[in-house]
């Protein structure tokens, strides 16, 4: 099947964003060259606000062009129905078999701003469920850390970039675990062969020192996070001030869906009210990882987490840390049209 002229022009774009668009997956490679075919791990705290919607169906649209392979998606929220929304989304944009790593011992009590787990109880007009479910028993999938350690174990090494949107109580947990029936490896020794990068949505540097929603829920649990990454891992955050000014509002996302009847987006957006304050933070994340070179980062630098929810980023040619710097007039009216032109692309038909 032939590329959709929106997808060519898309491409085109980040081309023109990018100025170079090298493809490698070398962990050697630069970092702001984009790659293809890359092996990425998701994990989100779905259900919370549409933004980790968006950044999915970035990740469907990519697997339809052959961009990316998505190995998993660990949910990080605990809770009844959380996980389930990330079945619908791989059922419905024709990925059943991705599996789905259930997060049972994470961080609790957390606000949900806009809650869309209705989605799995809508129904058409005949009765059926609106949106189809394939792994129905979710009583039976693995802990989230353990999704890592089986993906992981099988992954060629330095070869598998990991997408951060939510929490990290599942990562922390992977990269604490012991050897098992996946790998005789620790999970810091896994991570340190097998990951070739990590994104991560958070902190405000760039802006100030605060440390954004997703790692001040735990504290003491970003604390570990950040200090037993392994140290040729390069992290880089995406911190929220750059999406600060990506409001994609509900009229026009009701407007780029028009044309589809049923979408896990649009009956969001028809049946809550979106208009909460969030802007487009967590897609940032998938395209900084798969077409790094529409992004300017910052110099490495280390990274450490106070117990006032403040963050301080040394600079250091040996970090391990890079951030994503704010764009101008013109690369966020670029980056606002990508983030619809992948939202009206139609899904590849299987």
């Amino acid at each position: 099947m032939k590329k959709s002229l929106r997808f060519i022009s898309l491409v085109l774009t980040l081309i023109m964003l990018s100025g170079q668009l090298v493809y490698a997956a070398s962990p050697a490679a630069d970092p702001r060259t984009a790659t293809v075919h890359q092996a990425i791990i998701l994990d989100t705290d779905i259900g919370n606000s549409t933004d980790d919607l968006f950044a999915m169906e970035i990740l469907y649209k990519m697997m339809d062009a052959g961009l990316i392979d998505l190995k998993g998606v660990i949910v990080d929220r605990p809770g009844d129905g959380f996980t389930e929304l990330a079945d619908i989304e791989n059922t419905y944009h024709g990925y059943p078999n991705i599996p789905i790593g259930v997060e049972r011992n994470g961080i609790l009590g957390t606000k949900v701003y806009i809650d869309y787990r209705m989605l799995d109880d809508l129904k058409n007009p005949d009765g059926s469920k609106m949106f189809a479910r394939t792994d129905t028993d979710l009583s039976n999938n693995l802990d989230g850390y353990k999704l890592y350690r089986k993906i992981l174990a099988k992954e060629p090494d330095h070869s598998v970039k990991v997408v951060l949107i939510g929490f990290v109580s599942s990562f922390v947990q992977f990269l604490e675990s012991s050897p098992d029936e996946f790998s005789p490896l620790s999970g810091q020794e896994l991570a340190s062969q097998k990951i070739h990068s990590v994104y991560v949505m958070g902190t405000k540097l760039g802006e100030n020192d605060e440390l954004g929603y997703n790692l001040r829920q735990d504290i003491p649990l970003a604390k570990r996070f950040i200090a037993e990454l392994p140290s040729n891992v390069t992290t880089y955050l995406s911190p929220s001030p750059v999406g600060d000014a990506l409001d994609y509002k509900t009229s026009q996302v009701l407007a780029d869906l028009s044309d589809v009847p049923v979408h896990p987006i649009k009956q969001t957006y028809m049946y809550k009210d979106c208009d909460t304050g969030q802007r487009m933070w967590d897609h940032l994340c998938v395209l900084n990882a798969v077409f790094p070179g529409t992004f300017v980062y910052s110099e490495r630098g280390d990274l450490t987490v106070n117990d006032d929810a403040t963050v301080n980023f040394t600079p250091n040619p040996n970090g391990k840390f890079m951030y994503q710097r704010q764009g101008g007039e013109t690369w966020y009216a670029h980056h606002y049209e990508i983030l619809r032109n992948y939202t009206m692309m139609k899904n590849k038909i299987k």
